[in-house]
């Protein structure tokens, strides 16, 4: 008896194992995307980006479509109660050490003010002025702002992303 080797569909004469797996979504954002949309700052390492620049280009304005838009849809309410905190980024599911950055209550990510249609902001207004005028306080975020007011570190102005 002479013992023939079957032919694997993979084209190969060797055995194969495979482990099926249901295909995860995501629950987050990767690290570059959820740094962009709550920024509006691209920061390309040296490889490994998956975010929404081409690796070239600086303004993160001129990559906004659907898939971004997308994104921000889906995590919306997530990092939007994350930026309001005021925790830092390395407390992120999915961080890198160099994306380092945090929103403050008051304030509102890069996401909201150009992914989203909100009022004007006045020139001399403050965020918080705006979102009062606006009627646009998060549940709690009034109570964090008051108290973040009282610890506000000083050097700690540049949480306000507000687009002039």
């Amino acid at each position: 008896m002479i013992a023939v080797a079957r032919r694997c569909s993979t084209g190969s004469d060797m055995p194969t194992k495979r482990t099926w797996r249901e295909r995860q979504t995501v629950a987050f954002p990767s690290a570059y995307c959820a740094a962009e949309l709550l920024t509006g700052e691209i920061s390309y390492p040296v490889r490994g980006y998956d975010g929404y620049g081409d690796g070239t280009g600086e303004d993160l304005r001129a990559f906004i479509d659907d898939v971004m838009r997308t994104d921000w849809a889906a995590h919306r309410d997530a990092l939007l109660e994350f930026w309001i905190s005021g925790k830092y980024s390395s407390e992120l599911p999915n961080t890198k050490p160099w994306l380092f950055y945090r929103g403050a209550p008051g304030t509102r990510p890069w996401a909201w003010w150009w992914l989203e249609e909100h009022p004007p902001i006045g020139d001399d207004e403050s965020g918080d002025e705006y979102l009062t005028r606006t009627k646009q306080w998060l549940p709690g975020e009034r109570k964090l702002f008051e108290a973040a007011k009282r610890v506000r570190e000083p050097d700690d102005d540049d949480a306000d992303l507000t687009p002039r």
